[in-house]
C-alpha cells in the first residue's frame, strides 16, 4: 500500500489515517517485518519544514494506562509491563542504546548501575588495583566552572497540528519555560579539567568528534574510594607516631613525683565532632600539684595548654581557638601524659 498527498492547503494533509475501535486490542496502524538484511516493521522519514517528525505518538487519555510510542523486545508483548495509572510519551522495555547526547531538562529518577569486577572473574573480569598512588594523583586534579549557554529558540510562525490539541505552538505565543530548565542555564557548573584527568588516568576521557573532551565520571568513584583508603592509612600512621611523640615530650618535660594513674581519668570531650564549642572532663587525685590539658595539632606541636587543678572537673574550649581539623587532647599529671584522644573541629 503506498499513500502520498498533493497540493497545499490552509489545513492539515495525511498521507493515510487510521482509527482504532473499541476493542480488547485495538491497533490502529501494524507493521510487521519479515526475514531480510534489513526489517523494518514501520519507519517514518521527515523531510523540510518549520517543523518535522518522522514519528509522531501521541496518548490522549489520563485516566488509564498508556504511552504515547512503546517499544519491547519481548515475543508478544502489548504493553504488558504498563498498570493502571501508567501514562508515558515513551516507554521501552528492553535494552535501548542511544548514538549521540541525551539531553534531559528535569530529575533523573531510578538507580544508576555500572559494570562491577572482581579479581576471582565473576561479572567483568578485573584485577585488584593496588597502586599506592591513586590519592597523589587525584589531588593533582583541577576543578573548573562554567556557564552553560541557553540554545536559540527557534521563530514560532505558524500554528500547526491543532486537531492534536498542541496549542501552545500557536502564532505569537511560545511554551512556558521549564522551572527547573531555567535554573540550570543560570547556575555554575562544575566539571574537572578533561586535560589534566588524561595524563594521570587516560581511560577516563573521551575524544567526541568535534575533539571536544567528555570524561567518564561514573568509573572514577572506585578511584576515589581507593584514595580514600590510601588516606587513612597514612592518618592512622601519622596519629600513631603523634600520640607516641606527644606522650615522649610530656614525660621528658618535668621528673615531679606522679600521681597513681588509676586515681588520674580524662574522658572523650562532648560534642565530637563540634563547631561552636566542646567540654573536655576529667578527674584528679586529691595530691594532684602540677596538671594541664594540652592540645596539640596532627604533627605533635602544642596549640593550647589549660592548666587545671583538683576540684575541678572540666575545661570548655571554642572552635575558633583552634580552627577546623583533627587535633588529639592529652591528661598531663606532674609531668606524666595520663591519656590521650582525639576530637575533631567542623565548618
Amino acid at each position: 500500500m503506498y499513500l502520498t498527498t498533493y497540493g497545499n492547503n490552509s489545513g492539515n494533509i495525511y498521507g493515510g489515517q487510521f482509527s482504532s475501535v473499541n476493542a480488547s486490542r485495538a491497533v490502529g496502524l501494524y507493521g510487521w517485518a519479515s526475514s531480510a538484511t534489513t526489517c523494518i516493521g514501520v519507519m517514518g522519514t521527515s523531510g523540510s519544514g518549520t517543523k518535522t517528525i518522522g514519528v509522531y505518538g501521541k496518548y490522549n487519555s489520563y485516566s488509564n494506562s498508556g504511552a504515547a510510542i512503546y517499544g519491547t523486545t519481548w515475543d508478544s508483548d502489548y504493553g504488558s509491563v504498563l498498570t493502571n495509572g501508567d501514562f508515558y510519551a515513551g516507554l521501552f522495555r528492553g535494552d535501548v542504546k542511544v548514538i549521540g547526547n541525551v539531553t534531559a531538562n528535569n530529575i533523573l529518577p531510578g538507580t544508576l548501575l555500572g559494570e562491577s569486577a572482581s579479581s576471582s572473574g565473576s561479572s567483568a573480569n578485573g584485577l585488584s588495583l593496588r597502586s599506592a598512588s591513586i590519592a597523589s594523583s587525584l589531588s593533582g586534579l583541577n576543578v573548573t566552572t562554567y556557564q552553560k549557554e541557553r540554545p536559540e529558540k527557534p521563530e514560532i510562525t505558524e500554528t500547526i497540528y491543532d486537531d492534536l490539541d498542541i496549542d501552545t505552538l500557536q502564532r505569537g505565543k511560545e511554551p512556558e519555560p521549564d522551572i527547573l530548565d531555567e535554573q540550570y542555564y543560570g547556575k555554575t557548573h562544575y566539571a574537572l579539567d578533561a586535560d589534566r584527568l588524561e595524563e594521570s588516568f587516560p581511560d577516563l576521557v573521551y575524544e567526541r568528534e568535534d575533539g571536544s573532551k567528555v570524561i567518564n565520571y561514573m568509573e572514577m568513584i572506585p578511584l576515589l574510594v581507593q584514595g580514600i583508603n590510601e588516606l587513612n592509612a597514612k592518618i592512622e600512621v601519622l596519629e600513631g607516631q603523634v600520640s607516641e611523640g606527644a606522650a615522649k615530650k610530656t614525660r621528658s618535660a618535668t621528673n615531679k613525683k606522679a600521681s597513681p594513674l588509676s586515681q588520674n581519668k580524662l574522658y572523650q570531650n562532648t560534642p565530637n565532632p563540634f563547631k561552636e564549642q566542646t567540654v573536655i572532663r576529667f578527674s584528679l587525685a586529691d595530691d594532684v600539684q602540677d596538671a594541664a590539658i594540652c592540645i596539640f595539632d596532627m604533627t605533635g606541636k602544642t596549640i593550647k595548654k589549660f592548666p587545671i587543678s583538683s576540684g575541678m572537673e572540666s575545661v570548655s574550649i571554642g572552635g575558633y581557638e583552634l580552627g577546623e581539623g583533627m587535633f588529639l587532647y592529652s591528661l598531663v599529671v606532674n609531668g606524666q601524659e595520663i591519656d590521650t584522644k582525639r576530637m575533631i573541629i567542623t565548618k
